[in-house]
């Protein structure tokens, strides 16, 4: 039996809410692994805004309904961006010691992931979708359109944050790297290109 627009609504936001919230385990595992205080912060804080995404989202689908997907449905649906989680999580398991070096690379990742995320929240927010949200919550809830344009936009704007954060760690971790370069013992002969690394461009479009 086709799905009607309702149920296709619900299950889209329940899946989001269950993406959102293996994203919050995500980012505590890896600030659980680093020992740097600035980058912890950053990820913490995108941690718990995923955290917060993820109640909101299923609060929305629980009031239009509910959802009856499982969560393998939810990872074919949401393919790229699930790809992308349990790779990092595999990363992060195998290269607890050495993690340090490998942020600059999860940070790009990461980056891709919360892009991905972006734009899934800009569809979800245009106006016809916003508008029979609104009309199926509408009985039980003193909501409107402008109430539920805002929520999404919020979300949406947590993820643009959220690019300028890893966009900013990548920066810092670049930082670390020239630092510990510089103060390595020089070694006679050696060749001093050999010791020089590009700073890792930190302009907002480059982190996509």
């Amino acid at each position: 039996m086709k799905k009607s627009k309702k149920d296709n609504i619900a299950d889209s936001l329940w899946c989001d809410s269950v993406f959102e919230e293996r994203t919050y385990l995500l980012y505590k595992n890896l600030a659980d692994t680093v020992d740097l205080p600035f980058i912890k912060s950053l990820l913490l804080h995108i941690a718990y805004d995923s955290q917060k995404h993820s109640a909101i989202l299923n609060g929305i689908s629980q009031s239009i309904g509910g959802s009856r997907v499982k969560a393998k449905d939810c990872e074919k649906r949401l393919s790229k961006s699930w790809t992308v989680i349990d790779e990092i999580s595999q990363e992060i398991t195998d290269e607890k010691k050495t993690l340090v070096d490998s942020l600059s690379s999860l940070a790009k990742k990461l980056s891709l992931l919360e892009s991905a995320m972006g734009e899934e929240y800009y569809a979800l927010a245009r106006l016809k979708t916003l508008q029979r949200m609104t009309e199926m919550i509408r009985q039980s809830y003193n909501v409107d359109l402008e109430d539920l344009r805002d929520v999404f936009e919020t979300i949406i704007k947590d993820e643009e944050i959220h690019l300028e954060l890893l966009a900013k760690m990548k920066k810092f971790l670049a930082g670390q790297q020239v630092k510990k370069a510089d103060t390595t013992p020089a070694v006679r002969y050696e060749n001093p290109d050999a010791w020089r690394r590009p700073i890792a461009d930190s302009v907002y479009e480059d982190a996509l």
